[in-house]
């Protein structure tokens, strides 16, 4: 109760020293309204930029929980206007460290002994007991980074702040208050502050066990296995638990410190560092939800290292093929292929907005990506593009265009004159894109011919009983369907098709399917051409 009484007044004090409610009311009003001066779609947003500074600073001050939140809001264009979002894409979680002694009395090392006699005991051990040369490396909102020793290797150590689960309970308590009102008050249509209060929750529980974030390391060390220029921390399980995460130390420079790089080590780590992003997203389809330039590390030999698996995205077969689509359609200078693959994962058709707006707008940034010359990322322009039309994108496809945005904001950094294109040409060959064109047609196939299997006993039985009538004395022929005849070409296709596809590489069949499947097939579609002859 005490809790909860102080952070509201300290929430309060917050709001009132950066004069959010004003600010905030004024701006939200005035969109909601249309009232803000309409920009071009590349252009960068213009005004209230001292409101989005001022909301950032605010968030960071109140610590991680609002940390967490803004960081989530920054993922959702369709409801945070672009002056706004722009400064909450900023935010991260650095903070100031607490004491080594406090992070060090809320940890504890189940210890086990064997005496003499071969009886086994359990003893606590702290930080210092098991580690040595134990050195401060980072403070962020909710956990802290050590640099140690671990029998004569080189670790490091994540550890969670201590009460730090108490806080953003209280914290989430008072959101889900608190943001229905303040919802309603900004006039945000299309909001739900409980499901976005649901989602806090969920990916606050997430990053609170470490013991998750290791099993994420251990997926991109699987998924990186053969390509050596991307390290992946190994985890010591045996060290690792809730509140501790032990994994390899990696020694390099954070992007930001690449003053001492020539022109073309810039340009081969931007490089490098786009190709392993985008290995994570289109192939893998698990990839680093924050991957901002303190978390890339830049190694010897031309190595480079991911760090702080705590956010992670996931996507699924058919949103990973639909977003490789629409973003190769970018690389090809595709412009109907990309606005149908857009419209596809938006969900919409052209009878539902202004096709020829919406190409126009597609044509001028896949024109501006082309030459190389756009002010705004291309994930960035996409969420913009969605945001003007209001077509409603999936989370998914939002999250990813922020970690997007991250990666190409990281390598305009590196390396001024960054184009994606290269890594893109590199990673996806025309025979990769051609294998994922069969897999996307052989998978919409499959489902037809699912729908169609199912249904086809009631077919036939339609046809044999319901087939055209006529009278003998006429001696009429009859008209002749050819429904049934479609259907088994259909199905004979179908079969030919899984050797095909096999020896392609879409996709890997046992060696009896490869002779039971076509046969099957075949022997059905003789069926049903022999039924519809003799009828």
């Amino acid at each position: 109760m005490f809790e909860c009484t102080r952070r509201v007044f300290r929430i309060t004090h917050v709001v009132l020293k950066y004069h959010l409610i004003s600010s905030l009311m004024g701006f939200y009003r005035s969109f909601s309204k249309g009232g803000l001066p309409s920009e071009p779609l590349c252009a960068p947003p213009e005004g209230w930029e001292k409101e989005g500074e001022h909301l950032r600073m605010a968030l960071t001050e109140l610590g991680p929980t609002f940390i967490k939140l803004g960081q989530l809001l920054s993922k959702r264009p369709d409801i945070v206007p672009p002056p706004i979002l722009s400064e909450l894409q900023t935010l991260q979680g650095r903070v100031a460290p607490l004491p080594f002694e406090q992070i060090n009395r809320s940890v504890v090392f189940p210890y086990r002994s064997i005496s003499e006699t071969g009886e086994s005991s359990y003893t606590c051990r702290r930080l210092e007991d098991v580690f040595d040369n134990i050195e401060l490396l980072a403070s962020a909102s909710i956990a802290q980074v050590y640099r140690a020793k671990l029998n004569e290797k080189d670790v490091a150590v994540k550890v969670l702040k201590p009460d730090i689960e108490r806080v953003i309970e209280a914290d989430l308590k008072l959101l889900r208050l608190l943001f229905p009102l303040g919802s309603k008050l900004l006039l945000i249509k299309g909001f739900d502050a409980h499901v976005l209060v649901d989602e806090l929750s969920i990916m606050l529980g997430n990053e609170l066990d470490l013991r998750l974030e290791a099993l994420h390391i251990e997926c991109f060390r699987r998924n990186f296995k053969d390509l050596g220029e991307v390290v992946i921390p190994r985890v010591y399980w045996e060290y690792t638990t809730d509140r501790v995460l032990v994994m390899d130390y990696l020694e390099g420079k954070i992007v930001s410190s690449h003053l001492s790089l020539d022109e073309e080590q810039a340009r081969y780590y931007a490089n490098l560092i786009t190709k392993s992003f985008l290995k994570m997203v289109y192939i893998d389809g698990f990839y680093h939800a924050d991957p901002h330039s303190g978390n890339i590390l830049m190694l010897e030999e031309g190595k480079i290292a991911f760090l702080d698996f705590g956010a992670v995205g996931r996507l699924r077969e058919e949103l990973k093929l639909d977003a490789l689509e629409v973003f190769y359609a970018f690389y090809k200078g595709d412009v109907n292929k990309a606005l149908k693959s857009f419209m596809k994962l938006a969900g919409v058709t052209e009878k539902d907005i202004d096709i020829d707006a919406l190409y126009a707008d597609m044509d001028e940034l896949i024109e501006k990506f082309q030459i190389g010359r756009y002010e705004k990322g291309q994930g960035d322009n996409l969420a913009r593009l969605a945001l003007k039309y209001g077509l409603p994108m999936s989370r998914s496809f939002v999250a990813l265009e922020r970690a997007i945005l991250l990666v190409e904001g990281v390598c305009n950094e590196l390396y001024p004159y960054f184009d994606i294109k290269e890594a893109m040409s590199e990673l996806f060959s025309v025979e990769e894109q051609t294998k994922a064109e069969i897999k996307r047609g052989f998978k919409r196939l499959k489902e037809t011919s699912l729908k169609l299997l199912r249904s086809l006993p009631e077919i036939v039985d339609r046809y044999i009983e319901g087939g055209p009538k006529f009278t003998p004395e006429k001696k009429e022929r009859p008209y002749e369907s050819k429904a049934p005849y479609i259907i088994a070409a259909i199905i004979a296709s179908i079969g030919l098709l899984f050797p095909l596809c096999s020896s392609l590489g879409v996709f890997k069949l046992p060696v009896q399917f490869m002779l039971y499947v076509p046969l099957t097939a075949l022997v059905l579609a003789a069926l049903v051409t022999i039924v519809a002859s003799r009828k």
